[in-house]
């Protein structure tokens, strides 16, 4: 080798020294999402969708992850857990991506669980208040919400308080509504209550039986366990009988249907919500999403935007702790790292022993304006 070509493959090889580093910062992280953007639970993986996409834009406007942006790959799953279970397997094996975020669902989270120890990629968010996602740990799953079992030991406190001794559950017979009306009943066992039960199907077909039914064994509350789509029409019912007693419900109810479609008769419900009522400036981190949400331009504040705004919060902080080349193994590490971590007034601690995430509970009512008070 002569000494000029020498000195050129030398000046070649720095080149490509500098030019590297800066050509992977310039490569996106890839975070995979499968949401019910079609179907009857479209609302809600829309709103978790926006929630997400308004904290990930001001991410990305600010520089991304030491440079690099975060790219979201979303699929739609239709509130189904096969298409759930297949588009994970999609983005891992066309996206390589580091993370998932924003799960949706009792029995889309059930059946993401395996693929996740499968895949060996983290999900943040998984929203599902099931026990499956904390016992057994699985290290790959990482919830933020509170569990169906924390809110239901808060309501039943909160009856407890008020001095009701006799209740009614409502519930739907899928996944969902029996597993949160069991969680209920050990909450009300434990309170040394008893309810009497009542089901119906998933649309609420069958609403007037049950809320007829519910109604004459004259308790002082009736609670539901069941999505929006059931929950509307037994609403509607249950205020055509001669019940006057407190209505209960948990937080996968979506007050923005609710109050949209009942109007003054969703006046009175209780709904136990595992984030702050999502306008306002009580909490930091409130103010924080309604503004990225403004600047997004699309979406209106829900709990659900703002429980996917958390989630993504908690996936970047993740990601910024995991270095500038966050992989799926660091990043995982890097999240057992969150000890009370806090978001601005909202709270989530992970170990490696427990992915507990947040523990936050508190019974929100709508009133007589369409309103979600404390």
């Amino acid at each position: 080798m002569t000494k000029s070509s020498f000195l050129a493959a030398v000046l070649l090889n720095m080149v490509f020294q500098l030019a590297g580093p800066s050509a992977t910062a310039a490569e996106p992280i890839v975070v995979g999402r499968s949401l019910a953007l079609s179907g009857p639970l479209k609302s809600y993986g829309e709103a978790k969708r926006d929630g997400g996409d308004a904290y990930i834009a001001k991410v990305n406007a600010s520089g991304g992850i030491g440079g690099r942006p975060i790219e979201l790959v979303t699929l739609d799953d239709v509130y189904t857990p096969a298409t759930t279970v297949e588009n994970l397997k999609k983005l891992a094996a066309e996206r390589n991506p580091t993370a998932f975020l924003g799960l949706f669902g009792v029995p889309t989270v059930a059946a993401a669980l395996p693929v996740l120890l499968e895949l060996k990629i983290p999900a943040v968010g998984l929203t599902s208040g099931t026990d499956a996602l904390r016992a057994p740990l699985n290290r790959y799953a990482f919830p933020v919400r509170a569990s169906y079992a924390d809110e239901a030991r808060k309501l039943v406190n909160h009856v407890r308080t008020v001095n009701i001794t006799k209740v009614s559950v409502i519930y739907t017979g899928n996944p969902f509504g029996e597993s949160v009306k069991n969680t209920l009943l050990a909450a009300f066992k434990d309170a040394g209550l008893v309810a009497k039960t009542f089901k119906v199907d998933p649309a609420g077909t069958d609403a007037a039986a049950a809320a007829r039914l519910a109604a004459a064994e004259e308790p002082q509350a009736i609670f539901m366990t069941m999505l929006s789509q059931a929950a509307v029409p037994v609403l509607t019912e249950i205020k055509k009988t001669s019940f006057h007693g407190a209505l209960y419900t948990f937080s996968p109810v979506d007050t923005s249907t609710i109050t949209k479609q009942l109007g003054e008769k969703a006046n009175g419900l209780a709904i136990s919500q595992v984030v702050p009522i999502p306008n306002g400036v009580r909490v930091k981190v409130v103010s924080e999403y309604v503004q990225a949400l403004k600047e997004l331009g699309r979406g209106t504040p829900s709990f659900y935007g703002l429980e996917a705004f958390i989630e993504a919060r908690v996936l970047v902080e993740g990601l910024r702790r995991s270095g500038q080349n966050p992989s799926p193994a660091s990043l995982v590490k890097s999240l057992e790292t969150l000890r009370d971590w806090d978001l601005g007034g909202y709270y989530v601690t992970y170990k490696p022993d427990a992915h507990t995430g947040s523990l936050f509970v508190e019974v929100d009512v709508i009133n007589s304006q369409g309103a979600v008070v404390r």
